[in-house]
Order: C-alpha cells, then structure tokens, then sequence
C-alpha cells in the first residue's frame, strides 16, 4: 500500500512517516485484502493537531476521517480509528449481503430439487 503523508504548516518527520504507515496497512489488512493508496495529512489548528485520512481501497471503497489531537500522533491515532470503523462496518454489510444472496440461492435450488420434471 502506497501511504503519502504530507504537513500544512506541521513538519512531518521519519518517525511520524512510518509510524502512520506501519498503522495504516495494519488497520488495512484487517479488514479487506489490498488497499491501494492512503493520503495522511496533518495540519495544526489553534492549539491543537487535525489529521485527514483519505484510503482508497479495490473496487472503489474510498474512506476519509479526521482526527484532533493535542500532538500530530494522537490525531492519527483518533482518525484511524475512524478508518478502522467504517471500514470494519462496510465489511459487515458486504458480508451480510453474501451470506443473504447464498440462503435466496439455496432456498431457490432446494425448490429446483423438489420440483418433479
């Protein structure tokens, strides 16, 4: 996964990279097999951090959070776990969808097999 982080007015160093990339693709491979890019941008608000997440996932899954924080790692951390929460509910409507369209299929063969030719 490709993971851009980028500052407005915030000086983003090495730690602050590969800990938001470490964190992404975990958060990531939990909940669907291939994330292609994420945008991670921090910026400073008054007296305290913003964090935007924008991921773009496979079949055009794209998610954005946002997160505030009294440092640029606690606004990653609020923000990703917004990430992790939409991406952990939109993998439960999928599944929910496939498990309903397996039981319409199955109720629909055993009225196949019990219909006489």
């Amino acid at each position: 996964m490709q993971v851009i982080v980028s500052g407005k007015g915030v000086d983003t160093g090495e730690a602050l990279k590969t800990h938001v990339a470490d964190n992404l693709s975990i958060v990531a491979r939990k909940y669907f097999d291939q994330a292609l890019e994420a945008h991670v941008t921090f910026r400073r608000d008054r007296a305290f951090f913003a964090c935007d997440i924008s991921l773009r996932g496979g079949r055009g899954l794209s998610v954005h959070a946002e997160g505030e924080g009294t440092d640029a790692h606690r606004a990653f951390a609020e923000a990703a776990e917004h990430v992790a929460k939409r991406l952990r509910r939109h993998r439960r409507r999928v599944n929910e969808h496939a498990r309903g369209v397996a039981d319409e299929r199955d109720v629909a063969a055993q009225r196949a097999a019990e219909v006489p030719p």
